[in-house]
């Protein structure tokens, strides 16, 4: 599947949507916040943080690691509107490390109900 502008919050009142009261995951890499939608298809949200990770490329990188697993796993996510933000230390971590992370965290909110 690709990624769409339909898979994408871009919106301000998107991102508060799921402020309002999000499910969350976390680990040593990433806090995923969620909250189920009204639509038939997933969400997805980047918030990268200047702070944590000073280097645009390594930002960018991030960025297209999250994209790519969310791409991968989009049809196991129906329904949910995602926001994931980076933990200080992810910008180093190896990518297979991060893509298992991201990936422990689709299946917990494709278990969810």
């Amino acid at each position: 599947m690709q990624f769409r502008k339909n898979n994408r919050l871009l919106a301000k009142k998107d991102f508060d949507f799921v402020f309002e009261n999000p499910k969350r995951t976390k680990d040593s890499n990433f806090t995923v916040l969620y909250k189920e939608n009204s639509k038939n298809h997933p969400r997805l949200g980047l918030i990268i943080s200047k702070k944590s990770c000073k280097l645009a490329s390594k930002r960018n990188r991030l960025k297209r690691i999250i994209r790519e697993s969310f791409r991968n796993n989009i049809s196991k996510l129906k329904g949910h509107d995602i926001v994931v933000l980076n933990k200080h230390r992810a910008y180093n971590n190896d990518t297979h490390l991060l893509i298992k992370s991201l990936m422990n965290h689709w299946i917990i909110i494709s278990k969810e109900k």
